[in-house]
């Protein structure tokens, strides 16, 4: 006999997502019994009748094959009317002319802009900024040690990512609470059911940032500074020519999302996992150079998105399963990343495991090109908190009520230092 768990029918579109409060709360439990049950799983959306019906896949060797495919796409205009891809897009990447936001990009011009943002952000640039993110994660920590407790999420996770791109890209110092509060507002973007104030915040950031980095994208055409923005706008792409303002702007946008949201959330994640399992903690109290590896089980057990998703260029047969062009197949990134053919006790936290064949970056030609930055600041901050808050504790239990859309995130996080 099965029980009640089993009885019930598998659930789908917006069920899967963080806009249920029971999957916000915990969604490995659906994800568990969908890898075993239905790994290929007819992925239908209520609120989107006329959309092609697609798959939601969570084992790790259905998500690397997909993302591993350059011939599935990410353009949203490459898709026909009704599908998912264009009720999810936002209005910037749904115009005519081009843009530079990579994650909605495919082909030629994905090429083209991640060529130049490739050279400007390579790993070795990244590195040699380490003795600046450290000094930058040991003054903000050292600040936050004179309080009895505080918000990790407010106080440091979102915002130390933030000083450090805004440095890279030289940007000043005193602009950076704008730009956090742009960033909370753009994540509502990814929301088709936002609501007329959310929808209203996120268009007003759009435009204060369009119009910001106009302003900055000028100087440094003028005035090229040693600065990773001035490496993007003079950078000349693999197609030739360099990026127009437009492509710049939006590549811009992602780097400021995808640079602090994503990272701040895998912070309060990981930190999170770290208090509740105390051999962890003291394992890496008493090796702190266990810092070098601990972000990859950050990663892995609590990676910041939840999907990632690729649509069918022509009508195919995908695992077995046949598809209409324009489908969405939904990665779950967080169902993959606890596969248990993969890894061994996924549901465990060992910092020790340093494994890096986790998909919490995604894959394939969409890999995030961030992907060392985000573990820098990771290692930084472990190896401080490691070697000079021994007694870091949490203060209050965690809060996770945040339902953005394909981003898992706390929305608080209080902790002392001493």
């Amino acid at each position: 006999m099965k029980t009640e768990t089993e009885s019930r029918p598998l659930p789908n579109g917006f069920e899967l997502t963080e806009l249920n409060p029971d999957f916000l709360r915990d969604p490995h439990p659906v994800l568990d019994r969908l890898r075993q049950e239905a790994p290929r799983h007819i992925h239908r959306h209520a609120h989107f009748p006329d959309a092609p019906t697609g798959l939601y896949l969570t084992r790790m060797d259905d998500v690397r094959a997909i993302l591993s495919d350059a011939t599935y796409q990410r353009d949203p205009r490459s898709t026909p009317p009704g599908s998912l891809a264009r009720a999810f897009a936002p209005a910037s990447v749904m115009i005519d002319g081009p843009h530079g936001n990579l994650l909605y990009l495919d082909g030629a011009q994905h090429r083209r802009v991640r060529s130049v943002m490739s050279r400007a952000f390579t790993p070795r640039s990244i590195q040699a900024k380490r003795a600046e993110i450290e000094a930058l994660a040991a003054e903000m920590l050292a600040r936050l040690a004179e309080k009895p407790e505080f918000d990790f999420i407010a106080e440091y996770a979102a915002p130390f990512p933030i000083y450090v791109i805004a440095r890279m890209l030289g940007l000043p110092d005193e602009d950076m609470a704008q730009f956090r509060q742009w960033s909370e507002d753009l994540i509502f973007v990814f929301n088709p059911l936002r609501t007329p104030d959310q929808d209203a915040h996120q268009k007003a950031a759009f435009a204060g940032l369009e119009d910001y980095f106009a302003r900055a994208i000028e100087a440094r055409r003028n005035q090229p500074t040693d600065d990773l923005l001035s490496g993007i706008v003079h950078g000349e792409a693999d197609a030739g020519g360099k990026l127009i303002d437009n492509e710049i702007s939006t590549l811009l946008l992602l780097l400021l999302l995808a640079g602090n949201l994503t990272t701040a959330d895998v912070f309060g994640n990981g930190l999170l996992a770290l208090l509740e399992h105390p051999e962890e903690w003291a394992a890496l109290k008493s090796d702190p150079s266990l810092s070098a590896i601990a972000p990859e089980e950050f990663l892995r057990f609590g990676p910041p998105v939840a999907i990632a998703a690729r649509y069918v260029p022509e009508d195919r047969e995908i695992l077995g399963c046949p598809v209409k062009h324009g489908a969405a197949v939904v990665l779950s990134l967080i169902g993959a990343n606890r596969d248990p053919e993969t890894f061994d006790d996924p549901h465990a936290f060992r910092i020790r495991r340093g494994r890096r064949d986790h998909v919490a970056f995604g894959g394939g030609v969409h890999a995030c090109p961030g992907a060392p930055l985000a573990r820098l600041e990771i290692e930084v901050t472990l190896n401080l908190l490691a070697r000079h808050y021994p007694a870091l504790r949490l203060t209050a239990p965690a809060t996770r009520d945040r339902p953005t859309l394909g981003f898992v995130g706390l929305s608080r996080l209080m902790i002392a230092l001493n």
